[in-house]
């Protein structure tokens, strides 16, 4: 139980309409279903529900304040006034759990692709150097070297807070999601370092342009501490720009790329069979060995590294710590079948993941490659047809299915699926329903030397259920490692 005074002492409001100097406050929440004796309600206007229509039901169950936007002035509770719910909730969740980051290291990674395996990496090479660090991403949270599962990339701000509130670790790693960014769940963090992978086409069913996604992932720049450090892909256009408009208004910003003028100078860069990569700075090289085979996972490998080094300051220590990084689920996730062939499964979920996953692959020279790629309901659909272009032109075989199905019907997906296959014309592309039925026909089809290839999922498990009654595509290359083990002649 927390003064309620306290709570509000650093909340900017317009309006408050009663004192609230002798509540106490034993949670806030801003779900109406979570209110109970003693809540702070906060009314958050969502994109699908407006939080205020339920302040009455909040009050009648025993909120004994309420926030919000709207003017209101009927209330038998304190109503306080902010320009912003979503701003409001993370200032007041912050002073509820009494600042649990102060004293704390806090990294946010952000970019379209590459944030979880950046973030496990530098996860990793911290604990490995003797730093209790939490983990707060897509894949899991890991506290206290507890793993947690999570449904979001960047969960919301009071899951957030509570989070940090319960980490005894010494730094705290956050991937964070233009979601998480737009919607202002990371309110009230500062950030002592933020790494940024790339930014490329993706989520513009939610952002309104390129400049607009870049604006909002910019936003966790502005977070930094006065003394804050970037880490930045200057390889990228987007990630170039941010440094230039980073260093102009004086902040520190460590570009990464192959570029001399880099801060860090990747060299040398190996891709596939025993993947490496040489970084230079501080007028020393360094060769980076690891298993994870491509050179946006280079890219991913020099970022972490970078990041890391500012806070350890052993490059020496760290570099013998990365070649035993175990690799992350569902990021280029490889197993070696029975037949002969290779699967790798990726969440690659966006044109240019997939592009760069299918030309790692090929750099690895496989007989034939076959692409497993499915399309989820609720994703951008304006970025499907690059991803099939590209899908046709690395592989040998694309088998085009449904993910995850949300609000359509697998007769709606199949209709959009066909579409895809009549546009382009091509014998390349074959059509099943079922994304099980896609990764049993292509694992089975693949031969000694063949490279099967499944995109779009990852680690996460399937919405809908399946004959082989698996929950994720890695269960499901189990099952059919085992029957192939069993139908290969000894």
């Amino acid at each position: 139980m927390v003064e309620a005074k306290k709570i509000l002492s650093q909340l900017e409001y317009e309006h408050i309409s009663e004192t609230v100097d002798r509540i106490n406050v034993v949670n806030i929440v801003d779900d109406s279903r979570k209110v109970k004796e003693g809540s702070i309600f906060v009314a958050v206007k969502g994109y699908a529900i407006d939080g205020h229509e339920f302040i009455e039901e909040a009050v009648n169950k025993g909120a004994i304040a309420v926030v919000g936007e709207e003017s209101l002035n009927h209330l038998t509770v304190p109503y306080i006034k902010v320009k912003s719910s979503r701003k409001a909730l993370g200032e007041l969740a912050k002073q509820f759990y009494d600042n649990p980051l102060k004293g704390k290291t806090v990294i946010g990674v952000t970019g379209t692709n590459g944030k979880t395996t950046t973030s496990h990496l530098i996860h990793y090479l911290l604990e490995q150097s003797n730093m209790n660090t939490s983990l707060i991403g897509t894949a899991n949270c890991i506290i206290n070297s507890t793993v947690y599962e999570n449904a979001q990339t960047t969960p919301s701000v009071l899951e957030l807070y509570k989070h940090f509130y319960n980490s005894k670790d010494d730094v705290i790693v956050i991937e964070v999601s233009s979601h998480g960014l737009a919607q202002q769940r990371l309110a009230g963090v500062e950030f002592d370092y933020a790494v940024f992978t790339n930014l490329t086409y993706e989520h513009l069913d939610y952002h309104e342009s390129m400049e607009d996604y870049y604006q909002v992932k910019k936003k966790l720049f502005n977070q930094l501490k006065t003394h804050g450090q970037a880490v930045v892909n200057v390889d990228n256009e987007w990630g170039a720009r941010l440094c230039r408009e980073l260093n102009t208004n004086g902040l520190n910003c460590t570009g990464v790329g192959k570029q001399l003028s880099s801060n860090v100078v990747m060299k040398d860069l190996v891709s596939v069979g025993e993947p490496s990569v040489t970084v230079h700075y501080k007028h020393k090289s360094y060769q980076l060995n690891w298993q994870m085979l491509g050179i946006h996972n280079l890219y991913n490998l020099a970022l972490a590294y970078s990041t890391v080094d500012l806070i350890v300051q052993s490059p020496i220590q760290l570099k013998e710590i990365v070649s035993k990084f175990p690799g992350v689920p569902g990021r280029f996730e490889q197993s070696k079948l029975p037949t002969g062939s290779r699967v790798v499964v990726d969440y690659a979920h966006t044109p240019d993941a997939v592009k760069e996953v299918l030309l790692t692959i090929n750099e690895a020279k496989p007989n034939k490659l076959i692409h497993v790629l499915a399309f989820k309901a609720n994703r951008d659909e304006s970025k499907r047809k690059d991803m099939v272009k590209y899908s046709l032109e690395q592989s040998d075989l694309t088998i085009l299915t449904a993910g995850d199905l949300d609000h359509l019907t697998e007769n709606e997906m199949n209709e959009e699926l066909h579409k895809y296959q009549t546009e382009f014309g091509s014998d390349q592309i074959k059509v099943l329903t079922g994304r099980v039925n896609a990764i049993k026909e292509a694992v089975l089809k693949a031969e000694d030397g063949d490279w099967v290839v499944i995109t779009g999922q990852g680690h996460k498990s399937y919405q809908q259920n399946n004959e082989l009654n698996t929950k994720t595509d890695q269960e499901t290359i189990e099952y059919l490692n085992k029957l192939l083990s069993v139908e290969q002649p000894y």
